[in-house]
């Protein structure tokens, strides 16, 4: 580890960590006890959490309760960055299919909702019906009609599994 050092911290999830040489460490030592300080001062931020509702099957013309967000951020931006920078593309559709649905009326997103919100971000991905093709094949994602999707009850709990403060 010779010759690499990093301090990161996360006020927002109240972590700290610091890797490199003794020296290092000892040469941040009054950086670390500010660090420290904030982090006992400072009170924790909530973290948003997902809420199942039940999916009751209907024969009505009223779509069926979808998953929602307990607290989930105005913007799609504040919600990708609850996101670890190292996520994966098909975990950006599916919180960019999540965010999606949770804004439409009828409780679904398609392919171009997930893939303008990233780009507004932006984020380009390389094939993004290939990787909602993924998210089908893992079942985090539902067809309903043809180029309507919704996130299923295991795609809600992987999003809560990513949004976890220690996968953050």
């Amino acid at each position: 580890m010779e010759g690499n050092a990093k301090i990161r911290i996360n006020l927002n999830l109240r972590e700290f960590e610091i890797e490199g040489s003794e020296d290092f460490i000892n040469s941040h030592s009054e950086k670390i006890d500010s660090f420290l300080e904030i982090l006992k001062t400072t009170p924790p931020t909530p973290q948003p959490t997902i809420i199942q509702q039940p999916v009751v099957l209907s024969t009505t013309q009223n779509p069926a309760p979808n998953p929602k967000l307990g607290s989930i951020p105005e913007t799609f931006g504040e919600y990708l960055h609850l996101l670890s920078n190292n996520a994966k593309d098909i975990d950006k559709v599916l919180l960019a299919g999540h965010f999606a649905q949770a804004s439409s009326e009828s409780g679904s997103f398609s392919t171009s909702d997930t893939t303008q919100l990233l780009i507004d971000q932006g984020i380009k991905l390389t094939n993004p019906s290939q990787t909602i093709k993924n998210n089908l094949d893992t079942k985090r994602i539902i067809k309903l009609s043809k180029g309507k999707f919704k996130v299923s009850k295991d795609g809600a709990d992987y999003l809560q599994q990513l949004l976890s403060p220690s996968n953050t």
